[in-house]
């Protein structure tokens, strides 16, 4: 009866109203004016630079005064960089359309998931000390049409505002924390109707700014939170924006919870109150013994509920005294005991290693049912506690993605710990670029989609998931190819499963494998752009066949030095496929210059994975020139030993340059 209740109660809340308002507060301009081509570019690059960016929040200008365009964007918190990219552009186009701001030199758009501001001044000087002036914010506050009268409303006022209050305290210390995103909360209250909130800042506000900004809001707010029939408000401005709702309205897991505050002191109605003498004394015996009985039913009843209560209790907590992992096996991660898994794979035998890698030996295994499996074995515990390496485990098992391999389960025995994922049948590309039997397999075709799907998986790993993560051992072995060569990325997650110390070069700070480390994963530096420092290093193997050696070797010349010396001579076209025609040839040419991108020594200088994306999927996306590549070694020795594309006809003088931008044999853009 309390789920129908529930479900009733549901259907009649009002539906999560779309965060869609504007304002206006600029001067018109004409059509094809200056103002609108420098409006045009910033409106070209803004989606894509709040997007690339963790924060979500990105300026940008073009032009010179007076028609110069100023504009600033702020994704929420909690959306990927996809969603972000689209609702920012989208917000331009509503700008202009004829039922909002058309032909102004100056508007703000909410939108569900980004606040879009532009303008003919550089309003972004109102957040200097000396300019920032709180009584002079202008906000707006939308209610939903519909009123929450399921409850008192005192009692929903009092959830409302301990959960408005406690996101915006989360979103202002969130300033401190470097692992969450700046002045950003969101939070949830068990209430009935349960209540979602959010706040947030942009990032370029001072923590006072913030803390000003959310607390005008929360003071506008409560006067709808206050009412006797209060409503779920939007309350916003172009610089913070709080809301609140009895329907979720963004993406994942509140970072805060909270209990519902107790319910206010019930009020007896005067009906109900006893008269003193008269019939209201009065009882029949017949009332007595019904009241009694009903009683003593009632009590027998509880009685009877405690104690199935408490003996399941007992009966629990005793299998979980002993089967310890019972309590958390889901239906996307099988607990497998370890006599299964040895008996899967011949107790570990020699003849069904599959590999050996920075974090264990994989086997492969046959269960009872015939299901083929491989069986990862770590190599060694990270320290984690029992309870926090299920948790990991279990995160890492909720990852989907038909570019990733499927962790189906995992063994915990003693001080083994033993990964069970899906079985891929052709193996590792490492085999099908570099073994030479199956060098010639692989069709140009199959080669650019091997790309392409690599991104993909990698751009679910850093903006799609539950969690960001980043792989830090991205190389040949650790993509696996299915049958239709699609590939999958193996071993995602296992730099975060297993702690900062533990590394495939065995040091406490790098992780990852020399060849495919950018310079400051060396360093013990982690973010994003080291997976796509690794990514750019695949790519130049995949287009050209060739292994790139140890960025340590000096004496030889390694994959990143013999493209980059191609490339600036011009001859690049020489370390691709000879056999290749037409677009198949341009677009070889196309992934080697996405290739030089992704290896940039500055992260900053290389793009992020959805940016890459774009660049293997639309031709008429243009690239700008890349920088030498990190690991450029240009010994005497090296350049001696040249042999994928021309040897030069003269050495260069200690005084000469090169033009590190021209390339001579053009390919569509």
């Amino acid at each position: 009866m309390l789920a129908v209740v529930a479900a009733v109660l549901l259907l009649l809340l009002p539906p999560v109203m779309p965060f869609e308002a504007s304002d206006c507060d600029g001067t018109n301009y004409a059509s094809n004016s200056t103002f609108q081509a420098n409006l045009k570019l910033v409106a070209s690059a803004l989606p894509g630079n709040a997007s690339s960016l963790p924060t979500g929040f990105a300026i940008a200008d073009a032009g010179t005064s007076p028609d110069r365009a100023y504009a600033m964007a702020l994704c929420r918190g909690d959306v990927n960089a996809s969603t972000c990219d689209a609702c920012v552009a989208a917000a331009f186009l509503a700008a202009g359309a004829q039922e909002n701001c058309p032909n102004n030199t100056g508007a703000t758009m909410y939108e569900d998931a980004c606040v879009l501001r532009f303008s003919s001044v550089q309003f972004m000087d109102f957040l200097k000390a000396d300019q920032w002036q709180p009584g002079e914010l202008t906000f707006q506050t939308i209610p939903a049409p519909g009123k929450v009268t399921t409850v008192p409303g005192a009692w929903f006022s009092a959830a409302a505002t301990a959960i408005l209050t406690a996101v915006v305290d989360h979103a202002v210390a969130a300033a401190g924390n470097s692992t969450a995103r700046k002045y950003f909360a969101t939070g949830e209250i068990n209430f009935e109707p349960r209540i979602y909130a959010l706040a947030q800042c942009i990032p370029d506000m001072a923590l006072s700014q913030c803390q000003t900004c959310l607390g005008t809001l929360v003071h506008q707010t409560m006067g709808f939170v206050n009412s006797t029939k209060p409503r779920w408000v939007m309350s916003f401005m172009a610089w913070c924006n709080l809301r609140y709702s009895v329907l979720p309205f963004y993406e994942g897991g509140s970072m805060l919870r909270l209990q519902a505050p107790p319910p206010p002191p019930a009020v007896v109605p005067p009906s109900a109150t006893p008269q003193s003498g008269g019939a209201g004394k009065k009882r029949s015996p017949a009332g007595l013994s019904a009241g009694i009985a009903s009683s003593i039913v009632f009590i027998l009843v509880l009685g009877v509920f405690a104690f199935i209560i408490r003996f399941k209790r007992r009966t629990n907590k005793a299998t979980d005294t002993e089967h310890p992992l019972k309590k958390i096996a889901g239906a996307q991660c099988t607990i497998f005991d370890l006599p299964t898994l040895q008996e899967a794979t011949e107790n570990f035998s020699e003849k069904n290693k599959l590999g050996e890698g920075g974090f264990g030996i994989v086997y492969k295994g046959i269960l009872p049912d015939g299901q083929e499996i491989a069986v990862k074995k770590l190599l060694e515990r990270s320290g984690h506690g029992l309870q926090e390496l299920h948790n990991e485990v279990l995160l890492l098992a909720e990852l989907q993605h038909k570019n990733l391999v499927r962790l189906q389960g995992f063994c915990s025995h003693r001080d083994d710990t033993l990964l069970v994922y899906e079985y891929i049948e052709n193996g590792s590309l490492d085999n099908f670029l570099f073994d030479s039997r199956e060098k010639s397999t692989l069709s140009w075709e199959q080669q650019y989609n091997i790309i392409l799907g690599i991104a993909k998986g990698i751009l679910y790993l850093h903006e799609d998931s539950s969690m960001r993560i980043i792989h830090r051992d991205l190389k040949p072995n650790n993509i696996l190819l299915a049958d239709d060569m699609d590939p999958k990325i193996a071993d995602f997650g296992l730099a975060r499963l297993l702690g900062e110390g533990h590394t495939h070069t065995k040091t406490a700070r790098a992780a990852g494998t020399l060849g495919y480390m950018a310079p400051e994963a060396v360093l013990g530096r982690v973010s994003p752009k080291i997976d796509i420092y690794s990514f750019g290093v695949l790519v130049l193997e995949i287009v050209t066949r060739r292994r790139n050696s140890s960025s340590g070797d000096r004496d030889t010349v390694n994959l990143l030095s013999d493209v980059w010396n191609c490339w600036i001579k011009g001859t690049i076209s020489e370390m691709i496929d000879q056999s290749l025609e037409g677009y198949a040839r341009s677009q070889a040419l196309r992934c080697i210059h996405i290739g030089l991108m992704c290896v940039q020594p500055d992260p900053d200088d290389r793009p992020n994975i959805l940016s890459v994306i774009f660049m293997l999927t639309r031709d008429n996306m243009e690239i700008q020139a890349p920088a030498q590549p990190a690991f450029f070694f240009r010994s005497e020795s090296a350049l001696a030993s040249l042999s994928s594309c021309d040897q030069p006809d003269f050495i260069l003088g200690e005084n000469a340059s090169v033009n590190g931008v021209t390339v001579t044999e053009l390919y569509p853009r």
